[in-house]
């Protein structure tokens, strides 16, 4: 992958951010220690505060992240596409904000303002996912109104939707192939299905995919980490390693975890390390943080010497 001055090799790591910050670490840490290249920001949040104007004005995300790497902005919207209605490419997507419980919506032309202030290094076009488990005519519907969403908001990237039926991912990738769209996020994969379940959707899916370009899932655990890399996909969207950071648990380089005071990160002793979430819960995070994407990108190098070899 030749997207920037630095190499990227695939599979490529994109570490999830849950809003607008890197915190506990700074992004020059995350990016000259921890070695991560591409990060992961949800729009819907980053627009309500601090805003489209004020991200507009600092030159976006990666700007506000003081970030060196590559930005993806994600819609980040949460919740699964209900109903269809008539409206619905005109009206665009109806969403609640994580915190406070806002109801909002976010129509297309509105989103085109979202990406120009985001000024992200891959964005992906207005979307959302129907619910893994809907009845079949409502997935159909989403497919195409998802399509349409997509037309109104290109950026290069296509989103790919239809839930677990095949004949709908088919009609989603016929739609973006139409609109000459040869990278290719997979949506939906960001809901809490079985893994089974996450894992057949997901090879039927890539099978059905044109060969030479990029693919692009989220993949919240290391089963599904791992499936990602087996099916192919060359970009996975995890926050893993910071998800098990702020439970004190301490991933390893296999991606297996354990209590933090068991692994014992930094070299410290086991015996710091109870005192240290107990009474300096600040540093111990970041500490913990550190050594957890650390491992997590080693993970993925791991992976690709495999490959090469």
């Amino acid at each position: 992958m030749t997207m920037t001055s630095y190499p990227l090799t695939v599979p490529m790591p994109v570490l999830k951010l849950p809003l607008l910050t890197t915190d506990p670490l700074t992004a020059g840490e995350l990016f000259s220690h921890c070695g991560v290249r591409i990060v992961a920001l949800p729009l819907a949040p980053a627009m309500d505060a601090p805003g489209a104007a004020t991200l507009g004005e600092v030159g976006g995300l990666g700007a506000w992240l003081k970030w060196e790497g590559l930005t993806v902005a994600l819609p980040g919207f949460g919740q699964p596409l209900t109903k269809v209605k008539k409206n619905s490419e005109r009206v665009g997507v109806h969403y609640q904000l994580p915190h406070g419980g806002a109801k909002k919506t976010v129509n297309g032309a509105e989103y085109e303002e979202w990406l120009k202030a985001a000024h992200a290094s891959v964005a992906l076009p207005l979307s959302q996912a129907p619910d893994h488990y809907a009845p079949v005519d409502d997935i159909v519907r989403s497919v195409a109104v998802n399509a349409a969403w997509g037309a109104q908001t290109p950026t290069g990237w296509g989103v790919v939707q239809g839930a677990g039926l095949k004949a709908a991912r088919q009609e989603s990738i016929a739609y973006l192939v139409e609109q000459n769209i040869t990278n290719f996020y997979l949506g939906g994969f960001e809901q809490p299905l079985e893994d089974e379940e996450w894992q057949r959707s997901l090879e039927m899916t890539t099978d059905l995919l044109p060969p030479n370009g990029l693919v692009m899932v989220e993949a919240a655990t290391p089963f599904r980490i791992q499936a990602a890399i087996e099916a192919g996909v060359h970009l996975i969207i995890s926050d893993l390693p910071l998800t098990l950071a702020r439970h004190h648990r301490y991933l390893q380089e296999d991606l297996s975890d354990m209590p933090v005071e068991e692994g014992a990160p930094h070299g410290l002793p086991k015996q710091a390390w109870p005192y240290l979430t107990e009474r300096h819960v600040g540093l111990a995070t970041r500490l913990l943080t550190e050594a957890n994407v650390k491992n997590w990108t080693a993970y993925f190098a791991k992976k690709h010497r495999e490959m090469l070899n």
